[in-house]
């Protein structure tokens, strides 16, 4: 029993993790890099000037079956791992891997969760968009997964993918990782094109506000150090645990050809989580 206990005071999340909030907190009100949310910033209007210009010229529906007629070139099964990586659960999930090691990225994410929840439901109930197999015909179009119909704008799952990878960029500052982060997202992005879940505004927008309600929510974090203490860590870490358990409990957002990948990741992450926060912290090794 006595064995037990002492193990219990040994492990991280008991004896290190106090100190690594603190730690985290430090280096992150330290270590700022203003010019990576310029040009993030930057980026963000130059997708909402293209989403503007697209509709001018096009109209809301524009450029649709340019992009979606290219949905057969990938298998199915492509389609829907890459669009599910948008998925606020999968997205969530997939923070169990730095939860440990910088729980700065954890509170942003929480604060722009909340910015972005907010962003994108107040313009889904404003405009209450028709999705693409509502507004066209079955053989108009290629899809992939369940048939959505309302609610098309702006694309929450771009503008979920954009919040994770705007704030990876951010604080990973490595040139090659940035732009491959960059990339993903705009993958994933598109992929809700291919899918015929959404209109290329729907992502150029969503994709926009995923980058600014990030920039904003970085500079919320830097005011306030509400995420650096154990409550709020732990209620951050119950949301994230949830949503991998989601997953593995069958969530797949309509799309059944994700599942699998998606459980690996869930399972993935939740198997780091225990290992990096019930086992006692590591020493650093003496020459």
């Amino acid at each position: 029993m006595q064995s037990l206990l002492t193990q219990i005071k040994a492990c991280f999340i008991v004896a290190g993790l106090p100190g690594q909030l603190e730690s985290a907190q430090q280096r992150f009100n330290q270590e700022t890099d203003p010019q990576a949310l310029v040009r993030l910033t930057l980026l963000a209007l130059v997708l909402l000037g293209t989403a503007l210009l697209l509709w001018l010229i096009a109209g809301y529906h524009g450029a649709f079956h340019l992009l979606n007629q290219f949905t057969p070139y990938f298998p199915s099964t492509f389609w829907q791992i890459v669009t599910f990586m948008g998925d606020t659960t999968f997205v969530l999930a997939l923070s169990l891997l730095v939860a440990r090691r910088n729980p700065a990225i954890l509170w942003v994410l929480l604060i722009a969760a909340v910015y972005g929840t907010l962003a994108t439901h107040g313009f889904k109930n404003l405009f209450d968009a028709g999705r693409p197999p509502v507004t066209l015909l079955t053989d108009e179009y290629n899809l992939v997964g369940r048939a959505l119909k309302n609610g098309s704008f702006p694309s929450g799952h771009s503008l979920s993918a954009l919040v994770f990878v705007t704030t990876a960029y951010y604080f990973f500052n490595n040139p090659v990782l940035r732009v491959s982060l960059l990339l993903i997202g705009g993958l994933v992005a598109l992929s809700r094109v291919m899918v015929a879940a959404h209109w290329p505004i729907d992502v150029l927008v969503g994709s926009a506000l995923g980058i600014l309600v990030t920039v904003a929510a970085i500079k919320t974090a830097q005011r306030y150090a509400l995420g650096f203490r154990l409550p709020t860590h732990f209620f951050i870490l119950f949301l994230l645990l949830t949503a991998a358990l989601m997953i593995l409990g069958g969530h797949d957002g309509g799309y059944p050809q994700a599942h699998l990948f998606a459980k690996v990741i869930a399972l993935s992450s939740l198997l780091v989580f225990v290992f990096e926060y019930f086992l006692p912290p590591r020493q650093p090794r003496t020459r």
